[in-house]
């Protein structure tokens, strides 16, 4: 299970380092096109507004397995550390209960867009916006297994200071 997991990740990995890279080169040979010669290619626009909109929730997939997501917890840290658990917990099954739902929204309306393509590349904007509910179950199970963790650890008691 852990190797496929690694797979997993490694393949998000390359697909977001291949993604930006492409964009940038998209975005170059467009702007080196239109100041030199004059002359853009306009799909390669709407391709790279793809790899965009494809590399934030895949990168939002990876910060949500890093625990990199922006936090605030000032006052949680003030917490006793039982309290502070319970608080993560809460947190987390809202989160679970927020990517459901928008899992379950998003994927309407990919079904709904599959048949509408975009103007320039014809790609339908179902398979645009299709890395969105996938992000999000990933997402979603990222946050299962932290929540299972949560139950496997022992909470932490502050220690008395020696007298």
């Amino acid at each position: 299970m852990k190797k496929a997991e690694n797979i997993l990740w490694q393949i998000i990995d390359w697909f977001l380092f291949l993604g930006t890279s492409a964009m940038v080169v998209l975005i170059f040979i467009n702007v080196i096109g239109r100041y030199v010669f004059s002359f853009t290619f306009v799909s390669f626009e709407e391709i790279a507004r793809i790899l965009f909109v494809w590399c934030t929730y895949l990168g939002s997939a990876v910060a949500m397995k890093e625990s990199t997501h922006i936090r605030v917890d000032i006052i949680i840290n003030l917490l006793p550390p039982v309290v502070r658990r319970v608080v993560d917990v809460l947190a987390n099954l809202l989160i679970s209960f927020i990517l459901i739902l928008t899992i379950r929204a998003m994927m309407n309306l990919v079904i709904m867009n599959i048949a509408n393509p975009l103007p320039l590349t014809r790609i339908p904007y179902g398979v645009v916006q299709g890395i969105i509910p996938a992000a999000m179950a990933v997402m979603l199970v990222v946050n299962v297994i932290h929540l299972i963790q949560m139950f496997q650890k022992k909470p932490e008691r502050k220690e008395e200071p020696a007298s």
